[in-house]
C-alpha cells in the first residue's frame, strides 16, 4: 500500500479518521468544505474547518504555471482559516457592497468620474474668464491715475469673476 505524505490522507483514510461514512466525506469534498491537496485531504486544515476552530494552515505551493502576482480579493487581509470565518468575510463583503449600492441610489455618493468631469468643465470656464480680465480692464485702468481707483476696479472685477464661478458650480450640480 502506498504511503501518503505527512498530514495528508486519502478520502477513505480520512473517513475512518473522522469515524464517518465515506460518502459523507465525498459530499464534503464536493461542496468545497474539505481542504484538498490534489486528491488528498489536508487533515489539520479539514479538521479545523469541520470543528470550526482557527488553525494556521500552510498554503500549498503555487503550480509552476501560475502567475506570480495575483490580485488579493480580501484587500490585504490574511485568508480565513475556517469555513465560518470565510462565510463571515463573505457576509461582510456583501453587506458593504449592498450599503454602497443603497448610498448610490439615495444619491449619498456619486461617481468620481462624473465629479471630475464637472470640475474640469468649471475650471475651463474659470480659466477663460480669468485670462480675459486683463484684456477687458486694460483700457479702463490705463485711463485711471489714482491707485485707489485702480484697486477698486480690480476688486470689482474679481468679485464678479468669483460670483460667476459660484453660479457655474451651482448650475453644474
Amino acid at each position: 500500500m502506498k504511503q501518503s505524505p505527512a498530514g495528508l490522507m486519502t478520502m477513505a483514510e480520512y473517513s475512518r479518521h473522522r469515524k464517518v461514512n465515506r460518502s459523507y466525506v465525498t459530499r464534503l469534498a464536493q461542496r468545497g468544505i474539505l481542504i484538498l491537496r490534489g486528491r488528498l485531504v489536508d487533515v489539520a486544515a479539514s479538521d479545523a474547518v469541520l470543528d470550526d476552530r482557527p488553525v494556521e494552515v500552510e498554503a500549498p505551493p503555487p503550480p509552476p504555471s501560475a502567475p506570480r502576482s495575483v490580485a488579493d480579493p480580501l484587500g490585504g487581509q490574511p485568508p480565513p482559516s475556517s469555513y465560518a470565518q470565510a462565510k463571515t468575510v463573505d457576509m461582510v463583503y456583501r453587506a458593504k457592497l449592498r450599503k454602497l449600492e443603497l448610498d448610490a441610489r439615495q444619491q449619498k455618493v456619486i461617481d468620481a468620474a462624473l465629479v471630475e468631469a464637472r470640475w474640469a468643465a468649471i475650471l475651463v470656464v474659470l480659466k477663460e474668464r480669468a485670462l480675459a480680465v486683463p484684456d477687458r480692464l486694460a483700457p479702463e485702468i490705463a485711463a485711471l491715475s489714482d491707485e485707489r481707483q485702480v484697486r477698486d476696479v480690480l476688486k470689482r472685477e474679481m468679485h464678479l469673476l468669483l460670483k460667476t464661478l459660484s453660479q457655474e458650480v451651482r448650475y453644474a450640480n
